[in-house]
């Protein structure tokens, strides 16, 4: 469903880098994972949209001592750095009209504030962490997070 989203919103994705093999998180459930991305997805796609011209996503993943990250970058206008942490907040928006004559009709670029409050609550659920992290060249913004890897038994009990 994201694919032919970003298609029409001249959203490009870069091949996703996968630095390693068997990156298994703790046992999470797959719709946890599709609201995280989605939601990564449709901030980003906002923060494209209002550079007002095409952008470029980015997903890289790996592991990073006994913790599995994913990275998940976008070419938009970026994240003021007194909003980093408040980006994580319930009702926390830079994406709200001031007024009900300032809504769009299509409803794309506003937003409630719960997207990364959910992301938040998910990732803490499970132990993990995510944080505003600096950018790597090309991009404007990167939201990274680390979720403990898997044990051997959780890797066992699901037989993988």
């Amino acid at each position: 469903s994201i694919h032919n989203d970003a298609l029409k919103s001249i959203i490009k994705f870069k091949i996703p880098e996968r630095n390693g093999s068997y990156l298994y998180t703790i046992p999470m459930h797959p719709s946890e994972w599709s609201s995280i991305l989605f939601n990564l997805y449709t901030n980003s796609k906002k923060a494209i949209k209002r550079t007002g011209r095409g952008g470029e996503i980015h997903i890289e993943c790996g592991l990073d001592k006994n913790q599995i990250f994913l990275e998940f970058s976008d070419t938009g206008d970026g994240i003021s750095e007194e909003n980093e942490e408040r980006i994580f907040e319930e009702f926390f928006t830079t994406t709200s009209p001031n007024t009900l004559e300032n809504i769009e009709s299509s409803n794309e670029i506003t937003g409630t504030g719960l997207g990364l409050k959910i992301v938040k609550d998910i990732v803490s659920s499970y132990r993990g962490n995510i944080q505003v992290v600096s950018p790597k060249e090309g991009f404007s913004t990167c939201i990274r997070i680390e979720i403990p890897k898997a044990t051997d038994k959780e890797l066992d009990d699901y037989g993988i």
